[in-house]
């Protein structure tokens, strides 16, 4: 469970950075949406004590959704700012084709969701990415992305799931795909992961989360994602039955624009959690709450 509190100015310093980096890596930023979201902060940073009610009411649904898609940018700077060019190709092909698509992610439609969910992908390989716990991304993974924990291979695809009526086909596909790479493997010590982005489920676009308190947000965003996997564990299971035992969970994630009215900040927070396959083996039960301990001390 992370909840981002930073000024506009270190968000503005963090996101500018950002781009620097993406640029460095080889991707060309003179198309697509990430400039549309540098002015839109530069605008606000310099004006949000001065603007007016009527200024607000334009530009701030726009800064809302702005900042959200910010932090997935600087997340993955922050993450891979110190791996060697030379082993980023694929992340900068990836944001490459994220930083296309609408500039309003509630805009998104099946011709269009591609971009994001291309961010999603180098996100979760960013996220995961974690030398000092044993945990390593594959870099040049066949798969979406995919992790070593020490001698074992994670290969991992990711999914936005943009609506309730899609989740299954997205984890049945997701699982296909892991099935088709667990074959080629033949090493026992490969095994795989669903990742799902849904996020889009809830909460979109320039939506805030509200809460009384900070403490009643940080307790409703773990209960959010503790609903989740409830409500739809069964589902993963019947998605998962006759795949590979080597699919051996689920990694979930939800992420929201937030705020609590005692302490009036707009906060970004997301919530990531990883679900063992029911009926799993015990050394892989273990192996993903190895993970999950060690993303924790990183605080993904």
């Amino acid at each position: 469970m992370e909840i981002k509190r930073t000024s506009y100015s270190v968000i503005k310093d963090d996101y500018e950075n950002a781009l620097r980096w993406m640029e460095s890596i080889g991707v060309v930023l003179s198309t697509g949406r990430t400039k549309h979201y540098q002015c839109i902060l530069e605008y606000w940073n310099d004006s949000y004590t001065t603007a007016t009610e009527r200024d607000a009411r334009n530009i701030f649904p726009d800064f809302i959704g702005s900042i959200s898609e910010i932090y997935d940018f600087v997340d993955i700077y922050k993450n891979l700012k110190n791996v060697p060019v030379s082993e980023l190709t694929g992340i900068a092909k990836k944001l490459q084709k994220g930083v296309n698509g609408p500039l309003d992610s509630a805009l998104e439609n099946s011709n269009t969701v591609e971009a994001r969910n291309f961010i999603f992908e180098a996100l979760v390989a960013a996220k995961m990415h974690y030398p000092e716990g044993n945990i390593n991304t594959i870099f040049s993974s066949e798969t979406d992305t995919g992790i070593y924990v020490g001698k074992r291979s994670i290969w991992i695809e990711c999914k936005r799931v943009t609506s309730e009526r899609k989740l299954e086909a997205n984890i049945r596909k997701a699982s296909n795909q892991l099935g088709q790479q667990l074959k080629r493997k033949y090493t026992s010590g490969n095994r795989g992961i669903v990742a799902l982005d849904y996020s889009k489920i809830l909460h979109i676009g320039d939506k805030i989360y509200v809460k009384q308190s900070e403490k009643e947000l940080t307790d409703s965003i773990l209960k959010i994602t503790e609903i989740f996997v409830a409500q739809y564990s069964e589902l993963f299971e019947k998605a998962y039955k006759e795949k590979s035992k080597k699919i051996i969970g689920t990694l979930v994630r939800y992420a929201t624009m937030a705020s609590a009215e005692d302490s009036k900040l707009i906060v970004r927070a997301s919530d990531w959690g990883l679900v063992p396959r029911k009926n799993g083996r015990f050394f892989d039960k273990d192996l993903l709450l190895n993970i999950t301990k060690a993303i924790h001390q990183k605080g993904i």
